[in-house]
């Protein structure tokens, strides 16, 4: 075990003179607090990596974690098990695979220690969540008791909204395009029905255009009843069909 500490303290400080070297405070030593504190976060890093135990096994009790920035989790947690209920469970709760850190920097100033990584993993809907985060730690007596995360708050806010499947997916496979689509003059509207049927009316002419469709992937082909057929296109969520550019109505 002793042996394991010198390895772990060897790294760890090559890691945090490299990150000061070119700084002002490049030649102040760090001390020996610090120095043990970066050792224990390093410690517990590698046994999350290698899925031996959890991170946050790290916490004090009362510690108190903010998520920086505007997503479903953004804000300030008093206490370990406040951030674990409403944080950490549900961010896990929308993944398949365990977040596989991987380190990317780990260095200190005077007060914090301070963890760059990213970590990527396979979410329910099979798409591929990843993030680059970097969080300000503050350790006492072997514990976290404060600490700010900073992420791409993007890329949270859409895996705790589902929108990294619905962005990999079709229209074909998310089936949005069952609804009421309008020019934004609000001339055409364009209904596209369960059951592969749509009714479009233009105008004060309700139902002026009715028949069969399929959605194929993002591709639309139309066969009206009486005879013609046409296509379209769902790009970004807008419905590009026949000349025209088409919202989809939100009820």
């Amino acid at each position: 075990m002793e042996k394991l500490h010198a390895i772990y303290r060897f790294l760890i400080l090559l890691m945090a003179v490299g990150s000061v070297c070119c700084s002002s405070k490049a030649h102040e030593p760090i001390s020996a607090e610090m120095e043990e504190a970066i050792e224990i976060v390093y410690m517990h890093f590698d046994r999350w990596k290698n899925n031996e135990a959890s991170f946050f096994e790290l916490l004090a009790e009362d510690a108190v974690w903010i998520v920086n920035g505007k997503s479903p989790v953004s804000g300030k947690y008093n206490g370990k098990a406040d951030f674990l209920e409403r944080a950490v469970q549900p961010i896990a709760a929308k993944l398949k695979t365990p977040l596989n850190p991987e380190l990317m920097n780990l260095t200190a100033d005077g007060a914090n220690v301070w963890l760059h990584f990213k970590a990527s993993a396979t979410t329910r809907n099979d798409a591929i969540y990843e993030n680059t985060y970097l969080w300000k730690m503050q350790l006492k007596n072997g514990k976290i008791i404060h600490c700010t995360a900073f992420l791409d708050t993007y890329e949270l806010t859409n895996l705790m909204t589902d929108n990294i499947n619905r962005m990999s997916k079709t229209m074909e496979e998310t089936r949005d395009y069952i609804g009421v689509w309008v020019t934004a003059d609000g001339n055409i509207r364009h209904e596209l029905m369960p059951g592969n049927r749509y009714d479009e009316a233009r105008g004060n002419r309700k139902s002026a255009y009715q028949g069969s469709y399929k959605v194929t992937g993002n591709h639309i082909d139309y066969k009206d009843d009486t005879g013609f057929t046409a296509d379209g296109e769902f790009k970004d969520g807008i419905l590009y069909h026949a000349g025209m550019i088409l919202y989809k109505e939100n009820k």
